[in-house]
């Protein structure tokens, strides 16, 4: 599925969706990358429109819900990750629930790549009324090549990162950050992930190639723009 395809529909659906649900603070966080899985060639472009449908309705319905705290498409170079989703749930196996019903996940157009996840810095949230698309920067950081193996090491990687991440949210720089624990559906190697603010994917890219975590090959990153309803992110 295009890229301008799901960030147009998204848009138009949640633009006439109220959101009202209230999420329960007893749930865990999870932090959703929806990864591109196999392809749509064959598919009629009517049995699309259904499915983008459908897709569209879940979000509204985990929204209603209070399961959903915000979605939106992103622009990955190498499009493997189409759009995150940010959800409540009592455990990884009901995570996985909420998108039985998104035949793009269900019938394997999508992949959903689940992480619990515990806020670091700023925090994410519901938008009632959705008016207008905000652009941010979406910062993924995984192992390294030179990762640690010792618990301590890792410990002091993981500390120096939250304190940056502390930092540039009290300058306003970062909007949010979030560090994943260990429980996941998949055996990728991310560790936090963080939305800064703003379009401007330089001045981040040299933020991240300053850090000592970076340099030395214990962390990599990539970076590309992310798209989230305009107060997803509070000011």
């Amino acid at each position: 599925m295009r890229f301008s395809l799901w960030f147009v529909s998204l848009f138009a659906f949640l633009s006439c969706t109220v959101l009202v649900g209230q999420a329960d603070e007893t749930k865990n966080d999870y932090f959703v990358f929806l990864t591109t899985g196999k392809a749509t060639d064959g598919v009629s472009s009517e049995d699309i429109k259904k499915k983008q449908a459908a897709h569209l309705e879940n979000f509204g319905r985990l929204a209603n819900l209070g399961f959903l705290t915000t979605a939106g498409p992103c622009s990955d170079p190498d499009k493997s990750i189409r759009g995150i989703v940010v959800i409540h749930a009592e455990s990884i196996s009901v995570a996985e629930d909420y998108f039985k019903s998104d035949p793009y996940v269900s019938e394997g157009f999508m992949n959903v790549e689940l992480h619990h996840y515990q806020t670091v810095a700023g925090r994410l949230q519901l938008v009632s009324e959705m008016t207008s698309l905000e652009q941010s920067v979406l910062v993924i950081l995984s192992q390294g090549d030179n990762w640690p193996k010792e618990p301590s090491e890792t410990n002091l990687i993981e500390a120096s990162l939250a304190t940056m991440a502390t930092e540039y949210f009290e300058a306003k720089k970062l909007g949010f950050a979030g560090a994943f624990k260990a429980e996941s559906n998949n055996k990728s190697k991310r560790i936090a992930v963080m939305l800064f603010r703003g379009k401007e994917l330089d001045p981040v890219l040299s933020i991240l190639e300053s850090l000592e975590a970076i340099k030395s090959g214990a962390v990599q990153f990539t970076a590309f723009k992310q798209y989230l309803a305009k107060g997803a992110i509070p000011d």
